[in-house]
């Protein structure tokens, strides 16, 4: 995932460069000589060593911590958004109880419904910043074997194993499970698909064409070029239109995704990608956004927050169908949503994170580096503890509240274990 794409190679070389933080907003002269600001080399010019853009060069010679912290805070909002779909929220997975009081689907709605529609968009968003600099540093051939080896191996093993496992514990979690040798006659097949492992397929597409575009048309970048506000409309406009053409063909949550791809998710996720990718190569947030960008993308959030709620109200007390895809004015919606809340939420909260939580010590480093294991793990855990207190006579709330808690602990741990593997830290 992209949470993780930065290697086990990117993170011992910036361990050895050091990883104290600069402040962005005060020059100072680096080991060359040379005037830097917050680590960017304002020089211009491709790079005659390694063809890189001076932003993606300088920014990849130190270690940030607002990274790691937001790595951390992503998979956390992923864990808690999923434990709300066993309990509260109206979407399928693996195992669901759906016993939580009206209140408490309220509450969980609104804390998670919003999330739903830039969570996932922001890990891209991640995931295109670290691509970059890794392609830079390994040359295409070998950038392309990497993310065939530590992305292709876990989708398959998602693909053929985990996700019909989850499947065949959550129904008989639910009471409806069948024999072993029954489910791998009968059902196997059938349930061999993606699930939350659709990320992973999607960051491989993603990464593979970035590859294959920069490996013709290298980086030129002449110095760092600022992000305007008509390139976020650009944007903006690019994810709301394909998204309506995509659901056309493709309805959010419909029966026609192939292996649970998730395609009608994938304009704002390639959007987001890319902006990524631009952010790191032009030098975006070197300095953060300006207060101008900063007020916009604030602006922007909070409309879509509440834009989120109002069109969750109506497909509440409304068919829902027509606003899952279709000619209707309400399939427009839904996407007009998504555009404004993931480009303004996701832009802020990096910002957000850049001014105020650029600090990261040895544990927030260390969760971070598991963040891509502990996706890839938290589904499994939580509905194994779900699975477990089924029959323990507490409020639904208080699973949830122990669920969340444990599966965050058990994913990090195991996820922190496993990089620690030689075997499984080459993947993870």
């Amino acid at each position: 995932m992209g949470i993780q794409v930065v290697d086990r190679e990117a993170e011992s070389q910036r361990s050895r460069e050091g990883t104290a933080m600069v402040n962005p907003g005060v020059p100072e002269k680096d080991k060359t000589g040379n005037l830097a600001n917050g680590g960017l080399q304002l020089r211009v010019g491709r790079s005659p060593q390694t063809g890189r853009s001076p932003a993606v060069r300088g920014e990849a010679s130190r270690r940030e911590g607002w990274i790691d912290n937001l790595r951390v805070a992503i998979i956390v909002g992923v864990i808690g958004s999923h434990v709300s779909l066993l309990y509260a929220l109206d979407v399928d997975f693996y195992y669901q109880e759906r016993t939580a009081g009206e209140v408490a689907r309220a509450v969980f709605g609104g804390i998670f419904a919003p999330g739903l529609l830039f969570g996932m968009g922001l890990l891209f968003f991640v995931a295109g910043w670290f691509t970059p600099p890794a392609f830079g540093r390994k040359g295409a051939r070998r950038f392309l074997l990497d993310r065939l080896w530590r992305l292709g191996v876990p989708m398959v093993v998602y693909f053929l194993v985990i996700n019909p496992a989850m499947n065949f514990l959550g129904d008989h979690g639910m009471g409806q499970g069948q024999t072993v040798a029954d489910y791998l006659r009968l059902t196997y097949w059938d349930d061999v698909d993606l699930g939350v492992a659709w990320f992973i397929a999607a960051l491989l597409a993603f990464s593979l064409a970035y590859a294959a575009w920069r490996w013709r048309h290298p980086i030129r970048t002449e110095g760092m070029i600022p992000l305007r506000r008509s390139d976020l409309v650009k944007v903006g406009l690019f994810i709301a239109v394909a998204s309506f053409l995509v659901r056309l063909e493709f309805p959010v949550l419909g029966e026609a995704d192939v292996w649970t791809l998730n395609l009608w998710e994938y304009p704002q996720m390639l959007a987001l990608f890319a902006l990524g990718v631009f952010a790191r190569e032009r030098g975006w947030l070197s300095r953060g956004l300006s207060p101008q960008l900063r007020r916009t993308c604030g602006w922007a959030a909070a409309v879509g927050v509440i834009l989120a709620m109002l069109v969750g109200v109506g497909i509440t007390i409304t068919d829902p169908e027509p606003f899952l895809g279709g000619w209707g004015f309400e399939a427009t919606l839904i996407p007009l949503v998504e555009a404004t809340l993931a480009l303004g939420m996701t832009l802020w909260l990096i910002d957000w994170f850049r001014r105020r939580a650029n600090r990261a010590g040895a544990l927030v480093e260390g969760l971070a580096r598991a963040s891509f294991a502990a996706y890839l793990l938290h589904a499994p855990i939580i509905i194994l503890v779900a699975i477990t207190l089924r029959e323990v006579g507490v409020p639904a709330e208080m699973k949830f509240l122990i669920v969340f808690g444990l599966g965050v602990v058990a994913s990090f741990g195991l996820g922190w274990l496993f990089t620690r593997s030689r075997v499984a830290g080459r993947i993870l």
